[in-house]
């Protein structure tokens, strides 16, 4: 009791000097305020385990009381918090240092607590020089208020943190599904891109084939110019063959027209002697005979009699089944041809003599389309040997 009274009696002494108050010379009612407010909780557990005798199971409350009790004396325990919160609050000190009076200070803190900076304000406040007993209780009265304040808000804000929470937890439920879309298509269009990109690379792959292979034609059509330069001057004598072709075939229709009932043979005998050309030795041992025209029946006695004389055989019916054009390549690969005139048409015709007198090869004309008549032609060409000429 006589240290409170003495404590109280230095405070009074020290309001009209400079020095500032210690922790241990503020109220009783302002140590709980102070360690309250100024000192963090987790800087409350430090210098509780630092500074106090613990058991070990005290709460945050029992350290609380404990250094509030420990702060009303000077003792070790007092003096390390002042030096901690004239440490933490050494600005807050210098800037109320600049009030030289009561209402001075007083608008000062109130400035800074309606900024909110209450911790640091509230312990420059209290220690300050001109810190009577009015402005202490007004001081710790405030501070009151506010904790009341800050409960009711914190109470609030727990509501709302519930809510806040609750909503959360739909939003990122919401997220969860969306990214999962997202994600869903982001594969969905890596496999379309890689789709994609392989059916680009092939159709470039077919198109660099193809532009291979028409590289490789181009050179290749080089090539057969080059070996065959006289190419273009043979095109040209094709195409008036084929006009020489067609304009024969108009003239045969006319002759036709105009004599419909005459057989072929009036119209060209069949015994018609070509010009005479260079005599070749030719054998039939190994060549090859075109037989054109004749009966299909008497094809295979055909077949037997050629290559009877060893020779290789070849028929085309002159029309009546085969096309005529494909004659033109078993003309160019017989050495000797049979025409039997009385069994094709104009058309087969006019080829086989056209196509014989152009390359100087054998042909014979049968008017009878029998066996023996192509037996007589065949043993006629192979005595007459080299003779070229139409029989």
């Amino acid at each position: 009791m006589a240290d409170t009274c003495c404590a109280a009696h230095a405070a009074a002494s020290l309001n009209t000097g400079s020095r500032r108050r210690r922790l241990w010379e503020l109220g009783s009612h302002a140590h709980c305020p102070v360690v309250g407010v100024c000192v963090p909780l987790e800087r409350v557990r430090v210098l509780a385990r630092k500074l106090l005798v613990l058991q070990g199971d005290e709460d945050d409350y029992t350290l609380h009381c404990s250094l509030v009790t420990a702060a009303a004396r000077r003792n070790a325990v007092a003096e390390s918090l002042q030096k901690d919160l004239e440490e933490r609050f050494a600005l807050d000190v210098r800037n109320a240092a600049q009030a030289k009076c009561r209402e001075s200070l007083m608008t000062w803190w109130r400035n800074r607590a309606g900024q909110g900076e209450i911790a640091g304000a509230l312990w420059a406040t209290l220690t300050h020089a001109r810190c009577d007993e009015w402005l202490e209780m007004r001081v710790l009265g405030q501070v009151h208020m506010l904790q009341h304040q800050v409960g009711a808000a914190q109470r609030v804000d727990v509501a709302r943190h519930r809510e806040l929470a609750t909503e959360h937890q739909a939003l990122a439920r919401d997220y969860a599904d969306v990214q999962q879309r997202v994600t869903g298509w982001s594969q969905e269009r890596a496999r379309e891109q890689q789709a994609w990109e392989q059916e680009r690379m092939q159709f470039r792959a077919a198109q660099i084939s193809l532009q291979t292979q028409l590289a490789q034609a181009h050179e290749q059509l080089q090539h057969w110019r080059a070996a065959r330069p006289d190419l273009p001057e043979r095109e040209a004598l094709r195409e008036r063959l084929a006009e020489q072709l067609e304009r024969n075939q108009a003239l045969q229709r006319e002759i036709n027209r105009l004599a419909s009932c005459q057989p072929v043979e009036a119209v060209e005998p069949v015994a018609v002697v070509e010009e005479e050309l260079p005599a070749e030795p030719v054998k039939l041992e190994h060549r090859v005979v075109l037989c054109v025209g004749g009966r299909g029946g008497s094809v295979p006695q055909y077949r037997q009699a050629v290559e009877g004389c060893g020779a290789q055989f070849l028929h085309h019916d002159g029309g009546s089944e085969h096309k005529p054009a494909q004659l033109e390549p078993q003309l160019a690969a017989a050495d000797l041809v049979i025409c039997q005139t009385g069994c094709i048409s104009h058309d087969a015709y006019w080829r086989v003599k056209d196509h014989c007198k152009r390359h100087n090869k054998r042909c014979v004309f049968v008017e009878t389309p029998s066996r023996s008549a192509f037996e007589r032609a065949l043993a006629q060409a192979a005595a007459q040997g080299g003779a070229n000429r139409a029989v």
